[in-house]
């Protein structure tokens, strides 16, 4: 599925506003419309370096939208559920990541 995003091409670059083709969902994955997304001081913080990513990288990680297709294993949204989006990165690690409670993550950044 191609979608239009504001990608980072390199620290320090200007975002472009690109297509991005879109794999299926997969495992414990979902897909959302967007209706809003912002790109926040995170986002700022990523462009400029202060915070490590690999580029390039799509940002613009807070919204609200409306779930269209979920993976293998999703249980607790489906499609039709209005969802609000903001990204804190788990560890992957800790107990509550163990239990698949990322949004619990005792060292999310």
């Amino acid at each position: 599925m191609a979608v239009r995003a504001a990608v980072l091409p390199a620290v320090g670059a200007p975002l472009e506003i690109t297509g991005v083709d879109l794999p299926e969902p997969g495992p414990g994955e979902v897909r959302v419309r967007l209706a809003a997304a912002g790109v926040c001081h995170s986002d700022l913080s990523l462009s400029d370096g202060t915070m490590r990513v690999p580029v390039p990288a799509v940002l613009g990680h807070e919204g609200a939208g409306t779930v269209v297709a979920v993976g293998e294993d999703v249980t607790h949204v489906a499609p039709g559920d209005g969802v609000v989006l903001n990204w804190a990165p788990s560890c992957g690690a800790c107990p509550a990541c163990g239990r698949g409670e990322v949004w619990l993550c005792a060292h999310a950044l």
